[in-house]
Formats: C-alpha cells, structure tokens, sequence
C-alpha cells in the first residue's frame, strides 16, 4: 500500500512505461479533440520533473526541458498521414496507431535524454 502511496504522489515517473502511458492517453485527446493534423504538426515535451506534454507547436529546449519531440519527424507518424479523410476511421484503427506512435515518442526520447533513456523501461526491468 505505501508503495502504491508513493507513486502516487511521486513528482517524476520512476519508470518509462509510464511515460508512456501517458502518450498514448494525449495523443488519443488531441485526435479527438483537434485532429490527426494538429498531431503530426505538434510537439512533444518532456519536461525537467518528467512529465510529459503535448505543445501544438515546435518549441524550444530550454534548461527546463529534458527532451522535445516533433511529431512529425518520427518515421511512425506516417502512419497517421496515410490515414486519409475520405471514410471515417476505426478506433481500433487509431488505438493500435497510437500505441505504435507512443513507443516511438519514448524511443526518440530516451536517445534525446540522457536521463530518461536512464530510468527502467518497467517495473518488471
């Protein structure tokens, strides 16, 4: 239970599966909330405290940014471009694009940062 508590409460991640985690919950809002476009367009950011964020825009690193990620410069976010508009698109579909995406986004990360290419992968690591 104290374990448990503790992650909780923890102020950075203690593992990258986390980080994960939490990619694959923010790209599913900002596929729905603005669109596969705003997306691949956008950034991610992960920050000094190891939380990650999703910027709509390229941004800077600065010294309170660990990493930042353009989406559209992973070789995963094809797979969104090749989505196309003309017929509505499965959410199993998008799920199974955005997990892919997700692992990608922490691969790009942990080269970028030393840091966080230092935590464990999982708890199981």
């Amino acid at each position: 239970m104290m374990a448990l508590l503790s992650q909780l409460f923890s102020r950075k991640p203690k593992y990258q599966s986390l980080v994960a985690e939490r990619a694959v919950a923010v790209i599913d809002k900002v596929i729905y909330d603005v669109g596969v476009d705003a997306l691949v367009g956008g950034t991610f950011v992960l920050d000094k405290k190891f939380r990650l964020r999703f910027v709509g825009a390229p941004t800077p690193v600065g010294p309170n940014v660990h990493a930042a990620v353009k989406v559209g410069e992973i070789a995963e976010a094809q797979l969104f471009r090749a989505l196309g508009y003309d017929a509505p698109i499965e959410s199993t579909i998008l799920k199974a694009h955005g997990a892919t995406l997700a692992q990608a986004v922490v691969r790009e990360l942990g080269s970028r940062s030393p840091a966080f290419g230092a935590l464990p992968a999982s708890r199981q690591a």
